[in-house]
């Protein structure tokens, strides 16, 4: 269609219709809309090909907002919100949730994770801070740690019963610690004999009868318990010294022998069943 330069040449109908055409044609390079709105309805579709979408204030959406690409934040970002994400989403300024927030699928730490007011709850045990000083996991029922071999490498404290299923190794000293007695406020920290087999040890007092013997019986699980070899008896005689002897241990008792109407102490040990190991190991790289 060629130029139009006078109205009145009867071309009116052809000027309406090309400027129906340009409304609906209008580019929208380098358009702005200022201290207005710009709406879309029925179906319409914004879509941006080769461009960027960018917003300098607020960005509010009502609705779902679909993305099958990466989303780049850089910004502090606040969801309020359920928040369903199918793809990667990478977020290197702060991340503040604040609501509840499940995570269905593998999730990997780079960095440290660090906790605040909150606790990590795992069904009966928790992980939270104890005071200002240091951390605590804790449970409310019975807390299983599983695996071939576990290491505690700095100080850790047990408040409560401690099952250990398997063998217990530990390196360096085996020392108990305990409330004093007499001293409110102090210690008292006590270490363990060490033997080489995994021994039990049962202690009594016993008085020779009028014939000099006097027969101690041992709890009635000590046979099916220890083992044949590795019983001793020791016999040790109250106040003036006398001759004391002993039978060996069997079928659960013994028979000590001494003074007729004198006191003695006794104290047998024993090896058990079940506490079988090496004495000396070759030590290899992860001991």
């Amino acid at each position: 269609m060629g130029r139009i330069d006078n109205l009145s040449s009867g071309d009116m109908g052809d000027i309406f219709r090309r400027l129906s055409a340009l409304e609906r044609a209008t580019p929208l390079s380098n358009t702005s809309v200022e201290r207005g709105r710009l709406r879309m309805y029925d179906g319409s579709v914004l879509l941006i090909e080769d461009g960027n979408f960018s917003v300098t204030g607020t960005a509010t959406i009502a609705g779902v907002l679909n993305g099958s690409g990466t989303v780049t934040w850089t910004g502090p970002s606040n969801w309020n919100g359920p928040t369903n994400i199918g793809g990667s989403c990478t977020i290197t300024g702060t991340l503040q949730v604040d609501s509840t927030t499940t995570l269905n699928g593998n999730v990997t730490l780079n960095s440290n994770l660090t906790l605040g007011t909150g606790k990590i709850v795992a069904g009966v045990v928790t992980i939270d801070k104890l005071g200002t000083a240091s951390g605590r996991i804790w449970s409310s029922g019975q807390m299983v740690i599983d695996g071939t071999s576990i290491y505690l490498s700095s100080s850790t404290t047990v408040a409560g019963p401690l099952g250990v299923t398997g063998d217990l190794n530990v390196t360096g000293a085996k020392n108990f610690r305990m409330d004093h007695p007499t001293k409110p406020g102090h210690w008292i920290l006590h270490g363990s004999t060490e033997s080489p087999i995994s021994g039990t040890e049962y202690t009594g007092t016993g008085t020779f009868n009028a014939n000099g013997e006097c027969a101690v019986s041992l709890p009635d699980y000590f046979e099916s318990l220890n083992k044949l070899r590795n019983r001793t008896v020791q016999i040790t005689a109250i106040g003036q010294p006398f001759m004391v002897g002993t039978d060996r241990v069997s079928g659960g008792e013994f028979i000590a022998y001494g003074q007729a109407g004198r006191d003695f102490d006794w104290c047998v040990r024993a090896e058990r069943f079940g506490g079988d190991f090496e004495v000396e190991q070759i030590k290899v790289e992860g001991d």
